[in-house]
């Protein structure tokens, strides 16, 4: 850094000095060009893996030349026609510049700082021109700039603390030095002092404030360098703090004072450096400032900064892993220090005893076991309790799980130090085991202390197989977490359900409430249900589940629990696949499901590991109708369970009971011939699906349709349509009737894609009069939210536009696609597309899945290969997250059939690949 800092100042002199006579305003290539080639060689000394404190330090340095040489000319060159009154003045660096840390495309702020003596009126003062002139933007220097006095610098810092935050950290560049001091002097005695607790709490709010905007985690798939947990605002924001209530500028100051150790500085100082270093690499890919590290430039960023590995999964996994330890290196020191320099209050405690509000009182007293509470949190008594007795590395937490208290700073950094005892014989421990069961026993209040064993290393090195998920990333799409947070988050919601009381949650708080006896295998399995993902290998369920087997002989659970342990997580995905992508009203689909499940007790875990794995994967990937679709699985299932010799399958019910139930109340206006055509036309899968009060209300849309074929004026091939929302299931039914035709099922999809309807389910009748008679679940395309009035209306009138052959529905939809982009995966993302077909889950029906990167007009375009192939749909069931499509269609030959012969697959599959292999390269051009 020394010699680079002198070379940077060696060619300041040579390239910046003006030979006599000379004003700067003439000389603009000069700078230019001193600015350019300063520039190039910082980038060129980055890829060659300069540290990134070194680089942004230079380039701060190179400002600092251009300015201090570009202000001193301008000052001789303009001495003559100066008034011998004008003000002193001095440029200042503030910001991210004035802490002399600057990347290569952060913002330059400066101040001009003056003495408020006379200006001339006709002028502006000498040191205001390279900028009122626009000299600096000519060069090639965007700076943000201000003009103050020192009063008015106080004044400013006063009102508003972002101001304040950045003139404290202010450094002199040139001009007055005498004058600089004086604004030192008053910052400090009149923002600083008696300001401490003020200006503390203010940060503290501001940084809990963009921690929760940017998800309370370091570990998002697309983290934030700058502003995200474990970013460099968070290393910022220490030292600021630091400096009001310590008066230290560094972390040098901080251990000279006794404050921090060598390790913790030297940590975050790598840490710091490396966060830097990938926020610099990102600067130069992008050509601007940027601090979102998307997944679409990962690759590129991993390349530039030595990442060589032929895969681009694997050189995003190696780099992204090295950023989530550091990140988290920089949140949990910040955060201890923090604790430790007295700069927070103490942290948000455990629930004790799931009771939600119970308030610890501040104390002091003994816990036994080595510890005592001091305030609302836990310490030791001495720095070799651990030593002296390894089985409290684990129930120091049960300690605070039963008082609510939190970790005192110097507890934690103990239990690090100590961590060397979690060793074979600790992980064999039988009374370790009993505790750390007794901690995940406590319904709604095993988030925190299991996060708190996380933090400090001590739930890795006990369960070595969670310990492999630290920072692990995760390929699939959908996911926002690293695996290992990802599983936490898992048990926050959890906890959630118990402690919020939430009307749409209320069943499942009932369930784990009342019906769950052992809630520490739901715990396990929701720790334990993606383990298998650090092999690697395809199928992570069966491999997790291995694991889990280990863990629990391992842990002495006995055979029911262990059974149950390892079935709940070889099923973790099943539920929601079943429910999500089969036919639930099929009752052998339920029967089959039954018998995965087993037993209710069973049942009620998977159905709760499945809502806590949903909530835990992405905000925003759970809606009501998924939950209606779980709901759903979970009653009928039980019910098989709970009585299988009385459980009557729902094809077995009888027309005669549900006639005479729909006949008793049958609407006037529909005469009792309808009903009875009605029933005599549908087919039977249509009365398994169908509540009397739904099938008045089918039967009003065809006595609609029926109406206007009895009326000249009316076109009798447009279609009728009903519309329900359902905003607590998250979704809008619509429901259309008309008379079939090829390619029917199409044109409705290809409209719903056009007005910006997305299709969550489809469900399609045919009478035996060839009324079809089709209900679709939508949601808003954009939004997620209920289908708008507009929309509706779009629908409507595209469907009877492509109905009667006046529009070209494929245009339609390629106009959708420039205004609603599909996703666009980053280089080296590919989401396969695999189709297969299933001859066992119905009797009479082939189930296709279909699963490919989401696009515009998919369904349709699927809906219409399949049509051309003579293949009828009978039932579709439609998933789409975060780009990727799990589709599923129960069909059939239109003669009749299911798709069996190994040959006839063969057609279908390649056609399907190639009409979603075409509509992918028309929405990349869209």
């Amino acid at each position: 850094m020394i010699e680079l800092a002198e070379t940077i100042r060696a060619d300041a002199v040579a390239r910046l000095t003006l030979p006599e006579g000379l004003h700067p305003a003439s000389e603009k290539t000069r700078y230019q060009r001193f600015l350019r080639l300063e520039t190039h060689r910082l980038k060129l000394l980055h890829r060659k893996g300069v540290g990134g404190l070194v680089i942004c330090r230079a380039r701060a340095q190179v400002l600092d030349e251009l300015l201090a040489a570009l202000f001193r000319a301008w000052e001789r060159a303009t001495a003559r026609a100066r008034l011998a009154s004008e003000p002193r003045c001095a440029v200042v660096a503030i910001g991210g510049y004035g802490r002399g840390v600057l990347n290569p495309c952060s913002d330059l702020d400066v101040m001009l700082l003056h003495d408020g003596g006379t200006i001339s009126e006709r002028q502006p003062p000498w040191f205001a021109e390279p900028l009122t002139t626009g000299f600096l933007f000519d060069i090639g220097l965007v700076l943000g700039h201000s003009t103050r006095t020192v009063s008015e610098c106080v004044q400013a810092a006063n009102e508003e603390i972002k101001t304040k935050t950045s003139l404290v950290e202010a450094r002199f560049v040139c001009g007055s030095r005498e004058l600089f001091c004086e604004f030192e002097r008053a910052m400090l005695t009149q923002c600083v002092e008696g300001h401490e607790n003020e200006y503390i709490a203010a940060r503290l709010r501001d940084q809990a404030e963009r921690h929760a905007k940017f998800g309370n985690t370091v570990c998002l798939q697309e983290p934030n360098v700058k502003n995200g947990c474990g970013g460099l605002r968070d290393y910022h924001n220490l030292l600021w703090m630091a400096f009001f209530k310590h008066r230290s500028r560094s972390l040098d100051d901080l251990q000279q004072k006794g404050l921090i150790n060598e390790s913790e500085k030297r940590q975050l100082n790598d840490a710091y450096d490396f966060i830097l270093r990938v926020r610099n690499e990102l600067h130069y890919h992008m050509g601007r400032a940027a601090d979102q590290l998307i997944k679409s430039v990962q690759p590129a960023v991993a390349r530039n900064l030595g990442y060589t590995d032929r895969s681009p999964s694997k050189r995003i996994e190696k780099f992204m892993h090295n950023y989530y330890s550091n990140a988290r290196t920089i949140y949990l020191l910040t955060r201890t220090l923090a604790e430790r320099l007295a700069l927070q209050p103490e942290k948000k405690m455990f629930w004790l005893h799931g009771v939600p509000g119970l308030a610890m009182v501040n104390r002091e007293e003994q816990t036994g076991d080595g510890f005592k509470v001091v305030g609302r949190q836990i310490t030791a008594e001495s720095p070799r309790v651990f030593a002296d007795n390894p089985l409290l590395l684990m129930r120091v937490f049960r300690h605070a799980q039963q008082r609510g208290l939190g970790l005192h700073p110097e507890l934690a950094q103990l239990i690090r130090q100590n961590l060397h005892l979690v060793d074979r014989k600790f992980r064999s421990d039988r009374r370790v085991h009993q505790i750390f069961i007794e901690i995940l026993n406590q319904r709604g209040n095993v988030s925190q202390v299991l996060r708190s064993m996380h933090e400090t290393g001590v739930l890795g090195a006990y369960l070595p197989a969670f310990g492999r998920l630290t920072c692990h990333v995760q390929h699939e799409f959908f996911h926002r977490y690293t695996t290992d947070e990802h599983s936490l988050v898992c048990i926050d919601k959890l906890d959630e359900i118990v402690r919020a009381g939430k009307r749409k949650t209320a069943i499942y708080s009932e369930i784990l409430q009342k019906e769950i006896e052992r809630p520490f295998i739901l715990y396990l399995a929701l720790l334990l249900h993606d383990t298998g993902k650090a092999a690697q290998k395809p199928d992570h369920a069966h491999h997790s589940s291995r694991i889990a087997l280990s863990v629990a002989k391992r842990l002495g659970l006995d055979q029911t629990a262990t059974e149950t342990l390892v079935r709940l997580i070889r099923l973790h995905l099943t539920m929601v696949q079943v429910s999500q992508r089969r036919d639930l009203d099929d009752p052998g689909q339920i029967r089959r499901f039954a018998d995965l499940v087993e037993n209710v007790e069973t049942l009620n875990l998977l159905t709760l590991l499945t809502l806590a794995d949903s909530l835990g994967t992405s905000d925003g990937l759970w809606n009501g109708f998924k939950d209606s679709l779980l709901l759903t699985l979970y009653h009928r299932t039980r019910a098989l369970l709970a009585k299988p010799d009385e459980f009557l399958p729902a094809s077995d019910q009888s027309r005669a009971r549900l006639l005479n139930s729909v006949r008793a109340i049958l609407p006037k206006e529909i005469a009792r011939d309808e009903l009875e055509a009605h029933f005599a036309s549908m087919p039977q899968r249509y009365f398994v699906l169908s509540a009397p009060e739904e099938i008045i209300q089918d039967m009003e849309l065809i006595h609609r349709f029926l109406q206007r074929q009895m009326n000249p004026e009316e076109n009798p091939m447009e279609p009728v349509a009903s519309w329900r929302d359902e905003p607590d299931r998250g979704y809008t039914l619509v429901r259309v009737a008309t008379w079939d035709r090829p390619g029917l099922f199409n044109k409705l999809t290809g409209a719903l894609t056009a007005a910006g309807l997305n299709i969550l389910s489809a469900e399609i009748f045919t009478r035996d009069d060839n009324i079809a008679l089709d209900a679709f679940y939508v949601a808003d395309a954009v939004s997620g939210g209920l289908a708008t009035p507009d929309a509706k209306q779009l629908f409507e009138q595209i469907l009877r536009d492509a109905l009667a052959g006046r529009i070209d529905l494929a245009d339609c939809i390629r106009q959708r696609m420039a205004r609603w982009p599909a996703y666009r995966p980053h280089e080296g993302e590919h989401i396969p597309t695999v189709i297969r077909f299933d001859n066992t889950t119905s009797d009479s029906l082939t189930v296709l899945d279909i699963e490919t990167e989401d696009r515009v007009g998919l369904l349709h375009a699927i809906s219409l290969a399949l049509s051309e192939l003579g293949i009828s749909i009978s039932l579709a069931k439609i998933c789409t997250e975060k780009g990727a499509a799990f589709d599923t269609f129960y069909v059939a030959e239109r003669g009749g059939g299911k798709i069996i012969d190994p040959q006839r697959q063969d057609v279908v599959q390649r056609r399907l690949s190639g009409e979603i292999e075409r509509l992918g390269k028309a929405n990349t051009v869209g």
